[in-house]
């Protein structure tokens, strides 16, 4: 079991994620639809939390960050036996401020943090589906041609989530 910080989507652009993660779901890859999550970009994963710091993490830096813009630019793989395909957003220095200092804090209530979390490695990333077929890989892109890139969404909430199964455990919003 693990666990996860995430970044949530305004409900506009959660829905229309989500309607590409149907898309993917056409072609036989209908693992983010069917697997509990909500379209978002994870900050930090880890396989151990301790729960009430995070909850109180969370709420204090949720009220020192107001909802921003993030334009999800592109469509990346993360290659492996079975790739796995994400829209990434535009890289900026704001965005990996807020992912560094988040860490910051993080690290001092987590352990067994994934090191692809790191601030220097992290890659940000919403993803579409895990495990694809080498054959999923060309309807994958058309797909992503047709969502329409790059698309901008607001970025709204962040959260604490177990996973596998998925489960979200807590939420709160960004200071308006």
């Amino acid at each position: 079991m693990g666990y996860a910080i995430e970044m949530f989507f305004d409900s506009a652009s959660e829905s229309h994620v989500r309607s590409l993660w149907d898309d993917f779901a056409s072609f036989g890859s209908s693992s983010m639809r069917d697997g509990g999550s909500r379209p978002h970009v994870s900050l930090v994963v880890a396989d151990v939390v301790d729960r009430p710091a995070i909850d109180q993490l969370l709420e204090r830096f949720a009220r020192a960050v107001k909802p921003f813009t993030l334009s999800l630019a592109s469509l990346g793989f993360f290659p492996s036996s079975q790739p796995i395909a994400y829209l990434a957003p535009k890289v900026t220095p704001e965005l990996l401020e807020l992912h560094r200092c988040f860490f910051d804090q993080f690290a001092s209530v987590a352990s067994g943090i994934w090191q692809h979390y790191v601030p220097a490695v992290w890659v940000p990333h919403c993803t579409l589906a895990m495990g694809l077929l080498p054959q999923q890989i060309p309807p994958a892109t058309n797909a992503c041609q047709a969502f329409g890139l790059p698309f901008s969404c607001t970025v709204v909430e962040i959260g604490l989530v177990e996973f596998r199964p998925v489960k979200q455990l807590f939420a709160v919003p960004f200071a308006v």
